[in-house]
């Protein structure tokens, strides 16, 4: 039999105390992965200066613990007292566990404001749905909601989880928004809502709700929008904010376009968003940028080491150039160019004068075929050359299209740069 003591400190461990609510203020950044998240966060941490991890998800832990808790309980309901697991308080049980959780950030997060990234890819949205939780625990949080439009947002997923299902991306994204939609009405004034091709069409206004909504003094304000307005994290697919994309724009089959529509037609709806394409401003530029890690799965970058290709700002980036008598390439795949009649750009070389680089794109169709190609050669230390190239109309389907440059004359150094300046195709 156990002793006195044992039993009595059993009794205080199924009697938990909730833990103290934490004073500290928190920024929750919370939507569909691939929905602007990683902006907001790197604005708020880089940008403004806010102390915060990339991502957290100790949020999504929680959530899905207890829901598990109660999905087990709820699986054995009451008969009787037949069974040991009636007798079992799992509120007592999942107080345990957000204690634990409370007392984990109490240790680990700073006592004033920090900021808190952590994008929903599980189909039941557990870490929209801790939000409630999340402001029992830290009273002062804010919330930070991103959102993109479903097809978008589907065919950004695709791009960089393309050994996921098609149909779980759409699933996700629409849990999301539905579940969003359900528990916003329980934080009253605490939440925001940033949505991407608003971030990307209008960066400063939106850091001016941002600010205005956090509390942001000069400097972070100043931050954030520095951040909105000059980086593109993450990048998957060429930034065509300007255009919004139809089904048949998508280069989805029949298949996949009905999977979506069964998926995301309420949610689309939900948030606001029609199903059909169109222009979302005058220009409906399709922007190219620079090729990353978190793009490999949509670009391909030969030639040239990435160090010789990085990001001047959000729209312009160096590639090369390459050593002469060889070509630095970033090609891009999965190009939907519908509506666009022209690719322009203005390529600068930072270099000697002795320097010639040409700059050049091939665009070929789903068949592979050549639709059209172009090229310009600059002079180092010339400022910016035009390079205009006509796109012949006609249904091209879903495009690839792969930029260049090569050292025609001259030698470089380390410090010469071959910039791609504004490359973009054009409506």
């Amino acid at each position: 039999m156990q002793d006195s003591q044992a039993l009595h400190n059993a009794a205080q461990i199924l009697r938990p105390v909730p833990f103290p609510p934490n004073a500290s203020s928190p920024i929750f950044v919370l939507g569909s992965v691939r929905s602007g998240t990683s902006a907001v966060g790197q604005a708020l941490t880089r940008g403004a200066g806010i102390p915060g991890k990339d991502e957290g998800h100790v949020n999504t832990l929680l959530q899905m613990a207890s829901e598990a808790v109660d999905r087990v309980v709820g699986n054995f309901p009451a008969s009787g007292g037949r069974y040991l697991i009636n007798d079992f308080d799992h509120e007592a049980f999942k107080l345990h566990m957000r204690n634990f959780v409370a007392a984990f950030f109490a240790q680990r997060c700073p006592a004033g404001r920090w900021a808190d990234k952590s994008p929903d890819d599980f189909p039941t949205s557990p870490s929209i749905r801790s939000a409630p939780m999340l402001l029992e625990l830290f009273p002062n949080a804010r919330f930070v909601y991103c959102l993109r439009r479903g097809i978008e947002n589907v065919l950004s997923r695709t791009t960089k989880f393309p050994q996921v299902p098609f149909w779980y991306h759409c699933r996700s994204w629409a849990t999301t928004v539905v579940t969003w939609h359900e528990v916003r009405g329980q934080l009253g004034d605490r939440w925001i809502e940033v949505r991407q091709e608003e971030l990307a069409l209008q960066p400063a206004k939106v850091a001016d709700a941002m600010a205005s909504f956090l509390g942001f003094d000069k400097a972070q304000h100043a931050g954030l929008k520095h951040s909105f307005e000059q980086d593109r994290p993450e990048q998957s697919r060429p930034a065509g904010e300007g255009h919004a994309l139809s089904l048949e724009e998508t280069g989805w089959d029949k298949g996949l376009r009905d999977v979506f529509l069964r998926e995301c037609s309420q949610a689309m709806e939900l948030a606001g968003y029609e199903l059909g394409g169109g222009a979302r401003t005058d220009g409906g530029a399709l922007k190219l940028f620079c090729a990353s890690a978190e793009s490999s799965s949509s670009t391909e970058l030969r030639g040239v080491p990435a160090a010789r290709h990085r990001p001047l700002n959000r729209d312009d980036f160096t590639l090369g150039p390459a050593p002469r008598g060889t070509r630095a390439m970033v090609t891009y795949r999965d190009l939907v160019l519908a509506s666009r009649t022209r690719f322009t750009a203005e390529p600068r070389v930072q270099g000697p004068s002795s320097l010639l680089v040409e700059f050049g794109i091939e665009i070929r169709n789903q068949a592979s075929i050549v639709v059209a190609t172009g090229s310009v050669r600059v002079h180092g230390g010339r400022g910016t050359s035009p390079l205009d190239v006509r796109i012949p109309a006609g249904n091209h389907g879903v495009c690839t299209a792969t930029i260049w440059t090569e050292v025609i004359e001259g030698e470089g150094a380390d410090s010469t740069q071959a910039e791609w300046r504004a490359p973009a195709f054009q409506s």
